[in-house]
């Protein structure tokens, strides 16, 4: 290479941004005005992008609006390929700084991303195609140092634009928004599916606007001639009567033998006042819609590749079809981010005749500021401030929701460590059919049923949360539920349910524990002094719940009069608020749940505190975003992710931060007042190099509970030092405790102590049914609506995902019988997920049984009835 090349290859690197890293997170949708994001298993994708340019590190976004993810196993993983694909496709790609030029390749990249994909795309497949080419444009118009509007041709300003409205929403909550906000240009209603819909929906809107209004119909299903020719002629009258405005917008999912009727229709759609519009993904489809002589399009960027795809279809139009009008629309329930972005393409298209980008529903997962909105009084949009998107992201609102994240090949990140201890890795995707809602994983009772099965044990399910175990020299069946089992005595359970009856019995029987007294809600004064007079023994205090669970309303190493009075107001606030609370004094050490089975600690688990590590460039909320990445991988902590709290937000004004501050590179950032895992501590197992004589302080707290036979401790102390060398104290006892946590620690080694459990159950009843087993040979009895629903066909698939052999079939009776044989932990898996079933079916019941032979045992297969 000659000097002058080497001198040119360099300026045009300097002009250029690489994609030095991408990711994903996908966030799920707590709760919407729109039905769609109401659901427990809606989701919105965001990508992250971050390119080099001239020596500095530029951040793009895109996100991919609400999808819904499919929660059978299995279907859910073609779309995270395409997520994956797509990261490790843009990961190392060089964008020109010169906009056209950067536009050019950003439309060679889309069509290589969607050309990865095999088969027809599905609608969410689409839509992280276009947050791709958002977060791609959003890094480039950054590195230029200019708005997304500027780098896509046009300028950026206050835009006129109507709002969208999914039809699916109740009437009067629609009537209720329309009627209450700005109008616009143009109100979009979609999610019609069928023309009596779009004939309702107009006219309950027009109404609800006066009549003043144009009307934007989209439907969602192909219309035939005969119903597209009595949809237009039912408007055209509706409108000549006055009933509707004067200018409707009619977009069908149009079929072959519609299109050929597009003249017919033209005629009296025109004379009436109704525009026809069909919607187009590629130039193709445009040509195509024009060729039949529809003379309206429309874009949706979601759909179009993105907004460069988009770009290119206006750019196509205006070129060969330059009387074809065209309207831009987005979907009606999306993240800010992608509404700011369909904005900016509005100010840079050729033409533009109609325009709704305001989405009705902005999910709240992924806010951004300044927040999407109109001007005051006005229907023009608020444009962004800044280069690129011109919106930051507000992560303090989202971090809590977290479900899934990947990472491009080029740029995954180091597994973390706690405490030095590198983080353990699980099996997240064979537990995945046990996920609720909200993303926590319930094992609790698979896992007993684990424990039963693989000790001999026959099984009974009633119901998800509850599992009988059976053998044959039993006289009634082992009772387990979520963190409890029959052998608690219900006095034991009354003591330790109220913490300062528990101090007091512990106290009485020679137990080491804090000072403390408890308070009604009206005692808040005589509660503020009696903290104080232990603050003046020169120890602080602890305020909490007198029968809190999970850390709620817990407050430590309080000093200050003020301090205490706020933690008193905090704990009001939660669902015990009205509640006898507890002050106690503060007991300097390490947080540790001992758990006790029968006389032996079988795990000890330090809980250390939330908090988060800076490392200069981060803000404690993308900190705390990374922190939940962390999470996700382990079945316990994915649904205990850390949020923005009361209690995080009272961590940080006492550090003098905010969740925007940017800590210095190793300084440790406090979330949290008690290393609770639930609100976002980390667990480390310890029971290998904890102290005997710690051992011995966790059994004798259990012992002095009559009826009291296995339980969580807790204790505040260092459990490499010995009682004599260091004050130790038991803060509760929980005769349900949980035990997801030993089994999944987030270091150290993890405990199967659902066998400890079982075992011990056992010995209390009188059996020994034998060794554990490594492999199981079970039948497995279904009973409820489990036929022709799918449900062999689904518990076929959870058996080859597993390696399982043996086969299913249905009975005369109704019910369905299921032959497996595998490894302990896989054939288990199928007799607990069993209880879930199909999305079609309804599980009332299930028995899992012992059996000497499985056939096939080379495959596992579905059989026709059988008696």
């Amino acid at each position: 290479m000659t000097p002058h090349h080497s001198r040119k290859v360099k300026r045009v690197l300097r002009k250029s941004v690489t994609i030095t890293r991408a990711s994903a997170l996908e966030f799920r949708v707590p709760s919407s005005r729109g039905t769609r994001a109401a659901r427990s298993d809606a989701y919105d994708l965001m990508i992250q992008l971050d390119g080099a340019a001239r020596g500095r590190t530029v951040r793009g976004v895109g996100a991919a609006g609400v999808h819904r993810r499919a929660t059978e196993l299995g279907q859910q993983r073609s779309y995270w390929d395409v997520v994956q694909s797509a990261l490790d496709q843009v990961e190392g790609a060089s964008l020109p700084a010169h906009p056209p030029k950067a536009l050019a390749l950003l439309g060679e990249i889309a069509d290589g991303l969607r050309e990865s994909i095999p088969g027809e795309r599905s609608p969410g497949e689409h839509a992280v195609l276009a947050a791709v080419d958002v977060a791609l444009a959003d890094v480039a118009a950054q590195a230029k140092g200019i708005s997304m509007a500027a780098f896509l041709g046009g300028r950026r300003g206050p835009l006129p634009t109507g709002q969208v409205f999914s039809a699916r929403q109740p009437e009067d909550v629609l009537r209720k928004h329309v009627a209450g906000g700005p109008a616009g240009p143009v109100l979009k209603f979609t999610d019609l599916p069928d023309r009596q819909a779009a004939l309702d929906i107009a006219l309950a809107m027009a109404n609800a606007t006066a009549g003043h209004t144009p009307l934007w119909l989209e439907l969602d299903a192909a219309c035939e001639r005969s119903e597209l020719l009595a949809l237009v002629d039912t408007l055209a009258a509706r409108m000549a009567a006055g009933e509707l405005p004067g200018r409707l917008i009619v977009q069908p999912v149009w079929s072959a033998e519609s299109y050929l009727e597009v003249a017919a229709l033209q005629e009296t759609a025109e004379a009436a006042g109704i525009e026809l519009m069909a919607e187009v993904g590629d130039a193709h489809d445009a040509d195509a819609a024009a060729g039949h002589g529809i003379r309206a399009v429309g874009l949706t960027p979601q759909r179009a590749g993105g907004i460069s795809g988009a770009l290119r279809i206006a750019a196509h139009l205006k070129t060969h079809h330059p009387d074809v009008r065209v309207g831009l629309s987005t979907e009606s329930h999306l993240p800010g981010i992608t509404a700011r972005a369909v904005m900016e393409l509005a100010t840079a298209l050729p033409r533009l005749d109609y325009c709704a980008v305001m989405p009705s529903t902005v999910s709240p997962t992924t806010d951004i500021e300044p927040p999407v909105g109109y001007a005051d009084g006005d229907h023009h949009a608020v444009p962004g401030d800044g280069p690129g998107l011109g919106a930051r992201i507000d992560w303090a609102s989202g971090v809590g929701y977290i479900a899934r994240a990947a990472d491009g090949a080029r740029s995954r990140r180091p597994r973390p460590t706690y405490a030095g201890r590198p983080a353990n890795e699980f099996d997240i995707d064979a537990l995945l059919p046990f996920a609720s809602g909200n993303g926590d994983i319930r094992v609790t009772t698979p896992l007993i049923e684990r424990a039963a099965l693989r000790r001999g044990l026959d099984t009974v399910r009633l119901s998800r949360r509850i599992v009988l175990a059976d053998h044959s020299d039993l006289a009634t069946p082992l009772f387990f539920s979520p963190n409890m089992s029959a052998w608690i005595a219900r006095p034991a359970q009354q003591v330790t349910g109220d913490k300062e009856l528990t101090r007091q019995v512990l106290r009485d029987a020679g137990v080491p524990v804090p000072q403390g007294a408890a308070f009604g809600p009206d005692e808040v004064d005589a509660a503020v002094q009696y903290a104080m007079s232990i603050v003046s023994q020169g120890t602080h205090v602890v305020v909490k719940p007198s029968r809190g669970l999970h850390g709620t309303g817990v407050s430590t190493d309080l000093r200050e009069e003020a301090d205490v009075r706020k933690a008193i107001t905090t704990l009001t606030e939660t669902k015990f608020g009205g509640q006898p609370f507890v002050v106690e004094s503060y007991v300097p050490g390490d947080d540790y749940r001992l758990l006790v089975v029968g006389g032996q600690v079988v795990s000890v688990v330090l809980k250390r505190p939330a908090s988060v590590i800076g490392d200069g460039t981060s803000t404690i909320a993308e900190l705390v975003v990374q922190k939940n990445r962390d999470r996700l991988e382990n079945p316990h902590t994915r649904g205990c992710l850390l949020r923005f709290g009361t209690d995080t937000r009272h961590w940080l004004d006492r550090q003098g931060l905010t969740p925007e501050s940017v800590p210095a590179p190793g300084t440790a950032v406090r979330l949290g007042s008690a290393g609770n895992i639930a609100t976002g501590g980390e667990s480390i197992e310890v029971l290998d190099e904890t102290h005997p004589s710690l051992l011995d302080l966790a059994v004798r707290a259990v012992h002095a509970v009559p009826g009291l036979d296995h339980a969580g401790v807790d204790v505040m102390a260092d459990h490499l030092a010995g009682l004599d060398d260091h004050a130790a104290a038991v803060i509760e006892l929980n005769a349900k405790p949980a035990t997801t946590f030993h089994h999944f620690p987030l270091a150290g080694s993890a405990r199967d102590v659902s066998s400890d459990l079982v075992a011990r159950s056992c010995v209390l009843a009188g059996i020994d049914p034998g060794p554990a087993r490594e492999r199981l040979a079970l039948r497995i009895d279904v009973e409820g609506r489990v036929q022709k629903v799918g449900y062999r066909q689904w518990f076929a698939r959870l058996a080859h995902s597993r390696g399982v052999v043996g086969s299913i079939h249905n009975r005369a009776s109704g019910s369905v019988t299921a032959f497996v044989s595998g490894a302990s932990d896989d054939a288990s898996l199928l007799a607990s997920c069993a209880m879930m079933g199909s999305q079609r079916s309804r599980v009332d019941r299930v028995t899992t049984t012992h059996v000497t032979d499985v056939h096939p045992d080379d495959r596992f297969e579905v059989s026709e009835v059988r008696a």
